[in-house]
């Protein structure tokens, strides 16, 4: 799995992502099915991805296709299929219609981020969220009115922190107080801090638990803005 996270506020778009690939196998063991987890680890693995016109878009999921890394996937449809005139509107269609090509089509979510511009050359900030799971396709556009952030693939350590929490006592369970995140008055550094935070967050604590680790390596994050699409962080091959 992996964990990946968009940021939204007034200045622009974060996208974050951890760079781990955990390989499972299963395998028939006298005549019984056998699930071997986590048989091969990669920290090498990219899951955001920068595009021609300017849009970024982060994956979670299968991290395979026909035997092959899906990021080698991702890129050729990326050079193919996006060109620097094309609406970061149209990608998240694009992304539907490139992996139903497929005979097996992978099980993986996207989020697609960027800006649109309007009749009057205002841009318009845009994020989607795209779902390819046994066969289901379906496309939600986030409303990024108010600033916020969504995250997706493995969710389950990180939401234990930001949602809010009761604990028992005596048979009863008692709310602890409840602690906003206060994203209407982030500014692009708090939302950049924040994704971090959120992806290192994710890796340090599954680390100690016992849980498989399927989140790890070095946090990539790309920053979306009205004017420039940057890396900030982006691990290299040397």
């Amino acid at each position: 799995m992996s964990f990946l996270v968009a940021v939204y506020v007034n200045e622009g778009i974060v996208l974050a992502s951890d760079r781990r690939s955990t390989y499972t196998q299963t395998e028939n063991i006298n005549g019984m099915p056998v699930q071997k987890i986590g048989i091969h680890v990669t920290n090498s693995t990219d899951k955001t991805f920068v595009c021609p016109n300017g849009a970024g878009i982060s994956t979670c999921g299968d991290a395979s296709i026909m035997g092959k890394p899906i990021t080698g996937f991702i890129q050729d449809m990326i050079h193919s299929k996006i060109k620097e005139e094309t609406s970061v509107k149209e990608i998240p269609q694009i992304i539907i219609d490139y992996f139903s090509s497929f005979a097996v089509m992978p099980n993986v979510n996207f989020l697609v981020a960027g800006y649109a511009a309007d009749e009057d050359s205002t841009q318009n900030q845009k994020l989607y969220k795209v779902v390819l799971n046994s066969g289901r396709k379906a496309i939600e556009e986030i409303n990024t009115v108010n600033q916020g952030a969504v995250w997706d693939g493995e969710t389950t350590t990180f939401s234990r922190i930001t949602q809010d929490v009761a604990i028992l006592q005596n048979g009863s369970y008692v709310n602890l107080p409840h602690e906003e995140i206060l994203f209407g008055y982030f500014t692009l550094q708090d939302a950049v801090d924040f994704a971090r935070f959120a992806v290192e967050t994710t890796i340090n604590t599954m680390r100690f638990k016992n849980v498989v680790e399927t989140v790890g390596g070095t946090v990539d994050i790309l920053v979306i803005t009205p004017k420039e699409t940057k890396w900030l962080q982006k691990a290299e091959l040397h």
